[in-house]
């Protein structure tokens, strides 16, 4: 018996070392792709092709959106916003639309309490490296994302703080970060403070209105504006474009409601 156990305890220190070497083979030779991901990200040379990242790409893809899913999920709404600035870290990655499914599943995976973002990015700073430009870039466009909403709340803050010392980063460079971002976090609470506003405008509705008043006005304008209901009027092509991205407006403000009032879309 405490032989069998000697045996699966070599057993279990060989596959380590088989997994230590693996992981600093991709550090090698996704070399070019840490590389040309970091000029896009941090904005050195966003148009600069991007070579295959084989592990190294598949990790940066599952810690990026499962992270970025998690902050925006944790006060229990998601605002339009953070999609949006989302989607553009899918554009600056230089996505591909099965990379972007994948990113998509990933946040929404991030979104779930059970989600054990640590693991992945533990998993991601063993290829790229602790205080890596990489791992510089990912903790900071991940801070950006927590102060889409105009400030970083106290949950937020913790998580983050979390990554950043996985990622090898003391808690006062992290606090750098933030107080880089304050201005920007100023100017967002401005904009963001009364941030379903807009969408009630949107929806040609005023903030007090009923909750049984918004999806009516919702489903009557997407009867007016929605790209399948004009067809038939045979609009110009640029026209049944403008159309469309209202219908987008329009969806967008409804979620955008619903989700701050906590009323099932």
């Amino acid at each position: 018996m405490l032989g069998h156990r000697k045996g699966l305890k070599k057993l279990m220190l060989w596959l380590l070392r088989i997994i230590e070497k693996l992981f600093m083979l991709a550090t090698v030779l996704h070399r070019k792709y840490r590389l040309a991901i970091v000029n896009r990200l941090t904005g050195n040379n966003p148009n600069v092709s991007i070579p295959k990242g084989g592990r190294t790409q598949q990790l940066l893809l599952e810690a990026m959106f499962l992270v970025m899913g998690k902050v925006a999920k944790m006060d229990g709404c998601v605002i339009n916003q953070e999609i949006e600035y989302a989607s553009s870290i899918m554009q600056l990655m230089g996505l591909n639309c099965h990379e972007k499914k994948l990113a998509i599943d990933f946040f929404e995976k991030g979104k779930q309490k059970d989600t054990d973002v640590f693991f992945s990015v533990s998993s991601l700073v063993r290829v790229i490296g602790k205080k890596s430009e990489l791992a510089d870039s990912f903790i900071k466009i991940q801070c950006r994302h927590a102060f889409v909403k105009g400030g970083l709340r106290l949950k937020e803050k913790i998580l983050l703080r979390n990554v950043a010392e996985i990622l090898g980063f003391q808690k006062a460079y992290f606090l750098d970060i933030c107080a880089e971002l304050s201005g920007y976090r100023e100017t967002s609470n401005r904009n963001l403070r009364n941030f379903p506003n807009d969408a009630y405008r949107v929806l040609q509705l005023e903030p007090d209105v009923e909750d049984g008043e918004i999806r009516r006005a919702y489903l009557l304008m997407m009867m007016r504006y929605h790209p399948d209901k004009l067809i038939c009027e045979n609009l110009t092509e640029e026209s049944l474009k403008q159309a469309q991205e209202k219908s987008v407006a329009i969806r967008s403000a409804y979620e955008t409601v619903c989700g701050h009032r906590n009323i099932r879309v």
